[in-house]
């Protein structure tokens, strides 16, 4: 409940200064990022990913340290006698080696072809009228932002939409959240499915509910297997840098793949997916176990 009354309060302090600075440059102050089109002018996105960066900081980022900041700064481990700091608690230290990492993102790589299969099983359910029309305004509305006309505008979506909820949806929803849940269910992997419930349907985006629950189970398997921090955080980023570029290289003409129309995945393609999760998962696995292994005396 704290966390959840630190990010609405943080969503609103960043929508008043988002108001001040549009005031204060001469900007409408009512434009409403769900409103994009096809239609809208460089001026308006840049307007838009201003409001949205601050939101993602405000909501997310700025709560989430302030939550680690009151409650988590200094804390006594449950199996420890000493004082530990929050860079313990959320494992924010040491950094994670290149094996891990590398492993991290060949998972998230692996799992494209299922998340897409989900997302036509996603698009198949039915949905009640007032949910499809903000689904089509929430889709057109990205497409709006992800058009880029020059690399800055690159930067600027990996920055909106790749790093910042990298950095503050893991600390939300995998540093505080997740790690509460595993303190009060006893079944970690009941945990793990709830708190990916629980990002996804956060979100608010019905057609991508499937496949954001896959992708949430993955971030805070990681989390929970690792114990580091940016383990999930980069493979985060990477998940979402890869439709940016994607989109970028795509609207320069670089690339043929548009991947904002729908891209149908064969079942047996999903099949496979999910098979080389489970054997990146068993490397990773492995990984710790001969960790742990050399480890002792």
């Amino acid at each position: 409940m704290v966390t959840l009354a630190s990010c609405l309060f943080g969503a609103l302090a960043a929508m008043m200064l988002y108001k001040l600075i549009a005031l204060g440059f001469g900007l409408d102050p009512s434009l409403d990022p769900s409103q994009l089109n096809a239609n809208t002018t460089p001026a308006e996105r840049w307007q838009v990913r201003m409001l949205m960066g601050l939101s993602h900081l405000g909501t997310f980022v700025a709560s989430g340290a302030v939550v680690v900041h009151l409650f988590y700064r200094y804390y006594r481990p449950e199996n420890g006698t000493t004082n530990s700091d929050w860079r313990t608690y959320l494992g924010w230290t040491p950094a994670p080696g290149f094996q891990i990492v590398g492993l991290a993102l060949l998972l998230m790589a692996v799992s494209l072809p299922l998340v897409l299969f989900s997302f036509e099983i996603n698009k198949a359910l039915p949905l009640p009228d007032a949910f499809k029309v903000m689904e089509d305004q929430t889709n057109e509305a990205l497409k709006a932002l992800l058009v880029m006309d020059s690399p800055l505008e690159l930067f600027a979506n990996l920055t909106l939409i790749a790093f910042l909820p990298a950095i503050g949806e893991e600390l939300i929803f995998r540093g505080l959240l997740q790690k509460q849940l595993l303190r009060r269910i006893a079944n970690p992997w009941t945990a793990l499915v709830l708190g990916a419930v629980i990002f996804s349907f956060i979100h608010f985006q019905f057609e991508g509910f499937l496949p954001r629950i896959l992708l949430g189970f993955l971030l805070g398997w990681l989390y929970w297997r690792t114990g580091n921090f940016w383990v999930p955080v980069i493979a985060h980023f990477f998940n979402n840098a890869i439709q940016v570029v994607g989109q970028y290289l795509y609207g320069k003409e670089i690339s043929a793949i548009d991947l904002e129309q729908d891209i149908s995945i064969p079942w047996y393609a999903a099949l496979v997916s999910l098979l080389l999760i489970l054997g990146v998962a068993l490397q990773i696995e492995k990984h710790f176990t001969n960790q742990t292994h050399h480890s002792k005396p």
